[in-house]
């Protein structure tokens, strides 16, 4: 017996003087070290931003880090604490690294052709390290309405779990409306490696700088609501990000919805569409007239002009696209009461419109019809509904009235907006239908039971608010990005008061008409639907039988096993396709001229769905037939009328670019880097002249922008493409390349 533990003394003692911890620190400028019993240990740089150091040093552990800058060196506040022989990547100065939250009860099962993320693990937060020039970023933040300026930068993510770098990344500015606001939003596209391999599958994302909501979580919420009701929609992470090593923020990550990753991510199982699909972005414009309610109007109307087509094919005709996709299907919807027969996902689209009075959704469909999306998968012959834009919902209405929004009941929802006619026909023909009305009445009733109540949504709340209580903190403290200069910027200057009062009040005072805290508008509004649809408030958490709805966790051992070999083998057959294409594109410029009638539109416009020019005109790219240098040179159309030589070479060159992007990964883009670099300063020039040549609008409706061209007159072409000269026009939004703005 004592020979024996005297054994497991040597042996303890043995493995006590090998121990060794690693420690990693995630610092975006200077140099952490980790703090020890008060005894200091360097860190080496293992692929930046993060930093590591092996201890000698027995788990459990207490530690903390240190970051020397410029010389200067201060140390975390709050002790850590590890069990593993390595942790993960640490983020300096942040307490919480991981952070797992109660569960939403699922409502109704996820569908198959829902293919998770793991990106959007939401139990952390997300760093994003964006480098380029300093004149292009100081361009970017100086001119927010410019909707073209997008610029070449390397983009690193990284994670408690992995480091991802992007060499070949773009960064815009994203948002309309935000786009004066002192705290911008962005668009990170191009997150492709030299692998061809996307940022766990997304290869572009938007970062909502929710400059107006002090909790930061509206639009994580609101998705969260959705996704426990099993609709198909944008998925939501909290990030940081840095530009150049400067803190610009916390923000909240979503989808970019035109992009063919989320798509087929979220429509196909991730499984890539073989055809051009269709995808329209609908807005509102009570001031033009036109708003997006899918009604139908005739074959021609002016509210159809509020439809964009942002789908596959890259060389378009919007109203062609309106027409000959969208008309069709909003005539058979205003049908549907009679025909009862609709290529349209109801249910899902229900759900929706239940959320939005749910969460009081200021600017979605039935409020303002407007700010959406309508995806037709072509293959399946099928249409949905993509709801987006969450901030200004959960007592938070932006207009100072949300306590006159909380008094409308769902059957008179659409009267609280005086700015246009409560009808909404496309919504009241689908409730005309069989058993629809019931099932959205289900629908309200099963959402206050299980994930719109207090009891599941109110754990959840705080456990976010734990996780970004520092960032968010941070976020206040920071100087803001935009740069405009001609334009009051709109700044809330909240502070972590806001914050807290956010995240922890069920009450209000008499005097306060809007930014209602989360949980009181949770339980005024959930308590008010009971009412409504006979239902009940449960005293506590309803367990579902088809249990809890997660994200998919980013686990070291998933991300290194993350872009199988399989979609490699995939991006390997787009190259192929691509070259294919290329030579195919090549023989149609050469000969395709030939076979293209001649238009014939009283507007004088050619291209795609018109024909090609008569007279041995050309047709420019804005699809308009002339025969100066703003129809004949750069962009010139070669397969629709004449062009001079060197448009001519432009144009079969761009003619590839354009065609084949929808239809390949961005590898084709990346193929092609270098022809563009080379170009560089080419592009740049038509950028600066662009205004001088881009002809002017003859349409009779007063259009204006990409396919119709500048507006006459010195008018202001507006954000959604009309001349005018009042602040519609002028101001927010204002197309500066097609008009003057204010």
């Amino acid at each position: 017996m004592y020979i024996k533990n005297l054994g497991l003394l040597l042996l303890a003692a043995l493995t006590a003087v090998n121990a060794k911890v690693t420690f990693k620190c995630v610092a975006i400028d200077g140099t952490p070290s980790v703090v020890i019993n008060n005894k200091k240990y360097s860190m080496k740089l293992l692929e930046y931003p993060v930093y590591q150091a092996e201890v000698n040093v027995n788990a459990p552990v207490k530690y903390h880090y240190s970051l020397t800058v410029n010389g200067k060196t201060e140390q975390e506040s709050f002790t850590r604490q590890t069990s593993s022989a390595e942790t993960l990547n640490e983020f300096y100065g942040r307490s919480v690294t991981v952070k797992k939250h109660p569960l939403l009860p699922k409502v109704y099962e996820t569908p198959k052709t829902v293919k998770q993320s793991k990106l959007y693990d939401d139990t952390t937060v997300g760093t994003f390290v964006v480098t380029g020039k300093a004149a292009d970023i100081k361009k970017l933040h100086s001119n927010p309405d410019d909707e073209d300026l997008k610029f070449k930068v390397e983009v690193i993510y990284v994670s408690p779990y992995t480091i991802k770098k992007f060499t070949e990344a773009k960064l815009a500015i994203s948002g309309q409306s935000t786009t004066h606001a002192k705290k911008l939003s962005y668009k990170i596209s191009g997150l492709k490696n030299a692998d061809n391999k996307e940022l766990y599958g997304r290869s572009s994302v938007k970062l909502r700088a929710e400059h107006m909501d002090p909790s930061f979580m509206r639009d994580k919420l609101y998705g969260d609501i959705l996704n426990s009701l099993g609709v198909p929609t944008i998925q939501n992470k909290f990030v940081r990000l840095y530009i150049n090593k400067k803190p610009i923020g916390l923000f909240d990550m979503t989808d970019d919805i035109n992009n063919g990753h989320f798509l087929k991510n979220t429509f196909n199982g991730g499984n890539k569409y073989n055809v051009d699909n269709a995808i329209f972005k609908a807005d509102y414009y009570p001031s033009g007239k036109c708003w997006g309610d899918l009604g139908y109007y005739g074959k021609s109307s002016r509210m159809y002009d509020i439809y964009y087509y942002k789908g596959d094919k890259k060389v378009y005709d919007n109203d062609d696209m309106v027409n000959d996709i969208l008309i069709p299907f909003l005539y058979n919807a205003s049908k549907y009461p009679s025909t009862k027969k609709l290529n349209f996902d109801v249910q899902n689209f229900l759900k929706q419109m239940a959320v939005e009075y749910a969460a009081g959704g200021m600017d979605n469909f039935w409020l303002r019809p407007g700010n959406f999306y309508i995806f037709k998968d072509i293959a399946k012959d099928k249409w949905s509904f993509i709801d987006c834009d969450f901030h200004y919902s959960l007592g938070l209405s932006g207009n100072d009235n949300t306590n006159k929004l909380m008094t409308y009941s769902i059957k008179d929802y659409p009267k609280y907006n005086t700015k246009i006619t409560t009808s909404r026909p496309f919504l009241e023909n689908i409730r005309k239908v069989g058993n629809n009305e019931n099932y959205l009445k289900q629908v309200f009733q099963n959402l206050v039971k299980y994930s719109f109540n207090i009891k599941a949504l109110g754990p959840r709340i705080d456990s976010l608010a734990a996780l970004i209580r520092e960032d968010a903190y941070w976020d206040f403290s920071l100087p803001k990005a935009n740069l405009l200069s001609n334009k009051k910027l709109s700044d809330h200057k909240y502070t972590s008061k806001h914050f807290e009062a956010q995240v922890k009040n069920t009450s209000i005072s008499s005097s306060q008409t809007d930014l209602f805290p989360l949980k009181y508008w949770i339980i005024k509004r959930s308590e008010s639907i009971a009412k409504q649809v006979g239902g009940s408030v449960p005293s506590s958490l309803v367990k579902s039988s088809l249990g809890n709805y997660s994200n998919v966790a980013e686990t070291t051992k998933e991300t290194k096993n993350n872009n199988t070999t399989k979609k490699a083998a995939t991006t390997q057959k787009n190259v192929t396709t691509t070259k294919k294409v290329t030579i195919t594109a090549k023989k149609a410029t050469t000969t395709k001229n030939n076979n293209v009638p001649i238009s014939t539109n009283k507007d004088g416009k050619c291209g795609s769905g018109f024909g090609k020019c008569p007279n041995n005109e050309c047709c420019s790219k804005y699809g308009y037939c002339g025969k100066s240098t703003d129809y004949c040179g750069t962009g010139c159309q070669s397969n629709f009328g004449r062009c001079n030589a060197v448009a001519s070479k432009q144009t079969t060159v761009k003619k590839v670019t354009t065609t084949k992007k929808a239809a390949t990964t961005k590898k084709a883009a990346t193929t092609k880097k270098a022809t563009t670099t080379k170009k560089a300063a080419a592009t740049k020039k038509a950028t600066t002249t662009k205004k001088n040549t881009v002809p002017l609008s003859t349409n009779k409706n007063g259009k204006c922008g990409e396919g119709y061209g500048r507006c006459p007159n010195s008018e202001c072409c507006s954000k959604y493409g009309y001349c005018g000269k009042t602040n519609d026009y002028c101001k927010t939004g204002c197309q500066s390349k097609f008009g003057v703005c204010k």
